[in-house]
């Protein structure tokens, strides 16, 4: 059993989640990890090192103090130790890119400030506005989020909120009527998403199956008249955009939809 070292001065969560999507290319690759977070001084770094290669274990590291990262690459250089360092090639090449020197304030990310409070906000409102629960309060909404039943409504949404943005989103049902109060907010805030029909016939019988019940729910007729509502609504709202979910990952959605409505350049 082969073993990764994670080193970080924060969490060492980036450094884990990158190592695991990495491994994920890999049919059963038989490794363990061993985290060490809050690393802040040089001789732990340097024990925890001499243990990394005792192990012959690879070292993969997120420390934003330089004289870490030089103390890291040497050991492991002249004790032949697989490295990977995860934010110093950006750190150096973002100081060339800016003109000026990073803080290497270890930290900086988990401090509490207004972005964060402006995430907690979004979540609440997003919780709030869930699968049409409230449909007041459109004004201060980001984006709006309208789709068919099981188009991945409430997941897009909340990880949207996590992202800050105050999302409402609420279900298209033919037969019920759109509230009055999304025609009267910016156009360019509402998205439509959509499914391919058979894909969502699929994902609906998963669903009839989970709660063994009987229905027309999954009814491919039904779910075409229901996507070409959906286009309707398009045909005679220009300005909102579409969103096609059909086998995209919730990032993915979120993304094409912060595209839409606020185009690619997005400040931090």
């Amino acid at each position: 059993m082969k073993r990764i070292y994670i080193l970080s001065d924060g969490t060492g969560q980036s450094a884990l989640n990158i190592m695991k999507a990495a491994l994920l290319q890999f049919e059963d690759p038989q490794v363990k990890f061993t985290i060490y977070s809050m690393v802040d001084k040089l001789d732990k770094l340097k024990a925890i090192l001499e243990h990394a290669r005792v192990d012959n274990g690879f070292v993969a590291f997120t420390t934003v103090i330089k004289e870490f990262r030089e103390t890291i690459h040497k050991f492991c250089h002249e004790n032949g130790i697989l490295h990977y360092d995860i934010l110093g090639p950006p750190i150096d090449k973002l100081e060339e890119f800016l003109g000026r020197k990073a803080m290497e304030s270890p930290g900086v990310l988990r401090k509490v400030d207004e972005k964060y409070f402006k995430r907690i906000d979004a979540v609440e409102f997003t919780l709030s506005h869930d699968d049409g629960k409230i449909v007041t309060g459109l004004d201060e909404a980001d984006i709006i989020v309208l789709g068919l039943s099981r188009t991945s409504k409430t997941p897009t949404s909340f990880f949207l909120a996590q992202q800050g943005f105050k999302v409402v989103n609420i279900p298209l049902v033919p037969e019920v009527p759109i509230p009055e109060e999304v025609f009267k907010v910016d156009p360019n805030k509402v998205v439509c998403l959509i499914m391919d029909p058979e894909v969502l016939q699929k994902v609906r019988t998963a669903r009839l199956k989970h709660y063994k019940t009987q229905s027309k729910y999954n009814d491919m007729r039904k779910i075409f008249e229901e996507v070409e509502f959906v286009y309707e609504l398009i045909r005679k709202n220009r300005r909102w955009h579409i969103v096609d979910t059909t086998n995209k990952s919730i990032e993915e959605t979120a993304r094409e939809i912060i595209h839409s409505v606020f185009g690619r350049d997005m400040e931090l």
